[in-house]
């Protein structure tokens, strides 16, 4: 009977082997699937961290603020450098041309900088201003002496007298005579007498105009003395004749005419006609 108690309660139990490294096996399993399991419930939390959009706009916030920063900082630095009022530190560095930046046509041999740079700059404009303002006052009161020279009644008499100012007295006679003999008459119909010329080309005259009787013979189409007259000082005041008429008479007389001299007896009419001329030759008009 007890016998049988005995192989009763054996059979209610899991009997193990006495072999230790199967039961270690066992364990092992079980502890490596939690281990997986535990795993890849990680790997898919961080998947789901990186994909949100608040961490990407921190980590792009956080690189831009580091380069801001560092963009600060590299403008603190070139601003202490080159507003430096030593230069001492640089002198034997390459940098000369970096510390002049900006400053045009300067050539920064000493490697100032720019406090110094404008130091000097300003000293060799004070320095111009006042030899200039030296220079005015010597020549500004030389210039004003040679102007009331210039003006004075000596030197322009001598400039009337030399120099271009002057105008060849022959050249105008010869061309008032050219307009003068342009006529129908051989230039026997004006005859004129030079009362003054100057060498600035002023010009006086006296001349009377010869013409026909003022009613003209039946079938011949001539002119009167004041008709002649007229074209004459159309002519001098042409464009073209070099002259300007610098005063017209207010009126033109005419006056019955008798001569036995020559081509002079066939007129029958006389004008008298004063003028005043200006001559101004080619060059000068």
């Amino acid at each position: 009977m007890e016998e049988t108690k005995n192989t009763e309660k054996k059979s209610n139990y899991i009997e193990l082997e006495n072999d230790s490294t199967s039961v270690g096996n066992i364990f092992n399993e079980l502890s490596g699937e939690l281990g997986e399991l535990d795993f890849a419930e990680r790997a898919k939390a961080q998947e789901v961290e990186k994909k949100h959009p608040l961490i990407i706009a921190s980590f792009w916030t956080g690189k831009l603020f580091f380069i801001v920063v560092l963009v600060a900082i590299l403008m603190s630095i070139d601003i202490f450098v080159r507003t430096m009022k030593d230069n001492s530190y640089f002198a034997n560095l390459p940098i000369c041309p970096y510390l002049s930046y900006g400053v045009d046509n300067y050539e920064n041999n000493n490697c100032k900088t720019l406090p110094q740079i404008f130091t000097e700059l300003k000293d060799q404009k004070d320095k111009l201003e006042k030899n200039i303002v030296a220079n005015l006052i010597i020549l500004v009161p030389k210039f004003l002496q040679s102007s009331d020279i210039s003006s004075s009644p000596k030197v322009q008499f001598i400039q009337e007298h030399t120099g271009d100012s002057r105008i060849s007295i022959t050249d105008a006679i010869t061309r008032f005579l050219e307009i003068k003999n342009r006529t129908s008459y051989q230039w026997e119909d004006i005859e004129c007498k030079w009362v003054s010329a100057n060498e600035q080309g002023q010009i006086s005259l006296s001349c009377e105009i010869y013409g026909w009787p003022i009613i003209s013979p039946t079938g011949q189409a001539t002119k009167t003395s004041r008709e002649i007259a007229l074209a004459f000082l159309n002519r001098l005041g042409d464009t073209s004749s070099n002259f300007q008429i610098l005063s017209y008479p207010k009126v033109l007389d005419i006056s019955e005419f008798n001569s036995v001299d020559g081509f002079k007896s066939v007129f029958s009419t006389v004008t008298p006609l004063d003028l005043k001329l200006q001559y101004l030759p080619t060059n000068k008009m």
